[in-house]
């Protein structure tokens, strides 16, 4: 008897001291070190503890359960409960949440970017009907990108002729117009590239000056400014989310804002980490001037009018959400 009551002691003292109603998992392409990462892990440390302990959430960093590019159906399909997503990376599909984003050329503060976005998908309940079997619970937006040179600063548009810049598909088009060329390639090659001369800049944020060394193979930061808009990045699958109770669905909810914001925060922080390392290994900075700023960033305008036509023409507000966008930039 003694050993039997000896036993049943030891069962329960291996027990945890609750048990959650509801146990969920979340998968992430980022590590917990990434800002993406350690911003999920401080928002999952607040949903447990808003739920009093009811909703316990396991997180799987490292792409380990799912991929950025196919994030949203993985997470549809059921790979994991909660996940990170990023329709924006996806080759087709989802297409106001993919390409708004672009509209909102010449943005340089992010948070305004965030608040346009998230009254837009407010507005627009179309943003939350292209992203089937995802209830979205947090948004990303990117701090501007600029141009990190080999060999000389760009101070005028001028200064872009015959350049060679490793640049996203959106930014060939104003490239070009100035008389440079934008050449796609993995951001993988692009440091032997830059190392060889095969390009002579590339456009990309203060942090990679940093997190992908190119501090190491250019001399000059020159801050013309190449927006990111905002983007749905964290989603809970519909069916799970359809078997949590309105309080504990609220919490969630409440909470979208505050992943947004932090997950901002966190990014900028290593952006400053990314300029003070530039900084150390002689990076040379440079402001360009605002007409010149707002010259080249009217140059998208044709491109990005094509791709709201192209919206308009499968039934979606592509025109009137640019309008929207435009209309709040120049206030």
């Amino acid at each position: 008897m003694l050993r039997t009551t000896a036993l049943v002691t030891l069962c329960l003292a291996a027990l945890p001291a609750w048990a959650a109603d509801f146990n969920l998992t979340y998968a992430s392409p980022y590590t917990e070190m990434h800002p993406y990462g350690a911003a999920d892990a401080e928002w999952i440390a607040r949903i447990e503890e808003q739920t009093g302990g009811r909703v316990d959430i396991t997180p799987y960093w490292g792409g380990s359960l799912v991929t950025s590019r196919e994030g949203v159906d993985e997470l549809a399909a059921g790979v994991a409960d909660v996940g990170y997503i990023a329709p924006i990376y996806a080759r087709s599909g989802y297409d106001m949440n993919r390409l708004v984003p672009g509209m909102f050329y010449g943005y340089t503060d992010p948070e305004k970017v965030l608040q346009v976005y998230m009254d837009l998908v407010e507005t627009y309940p179309v943003f939350a009907e292209e992203l089937q079997g995802v209830h979205v619970v947090g948004y990303n937006v990117g701090t501007p990108m600029h141009l990190l040179l080999r060999d000389k600063p760009v101070e005028t548009l001028d200064d872009l002729q015959g350049l060679r810049i490793r640049s996203a598909v959106d930014f060939i088009g104003p490239l070009a117009a100035f008389g440079a060329e934008g050449v796609t390639m993995p951001m993988t090659e692009t440091y032997p590239s830059l190392e060889k001369g095969v390009v002579d800049g590339v456009i990309a944020p203060y942090e990679a000056l940093k997190s992908l060394s190119f501090a190491e193979v250019v001399k000059y930061y020159s801050e013309l400014p190449h927006s990111r808009g905002a983007y749905p990045s964290r989603g809970v699958n519909s069916s799970v989310w359809d078997s949590l109770p309105e309080d504990i669905q609220q919490v969630f909810d409440d909470n979208a804002e505050w992943l947004s914001l932090r997950t901002l925060e966190l990014a900028q922080v290593a952006e400053m980490a990314g300029r003070t390392y530039g900084e150390e290994e002689g990076v040379v900075f440079n402001t360009v001037a605002p007409e010149v700023v707002a010259e080249y960033s009217e140059t998208f305008a044709p491109a990005i009018q094509e791709v709201a036509d192209g919206l308009d023409a499968m039934g979606k507000p592509g025109s009137e959400v640019l309008g929207a966008i435009r209309a709040a930039y120049a206030e």
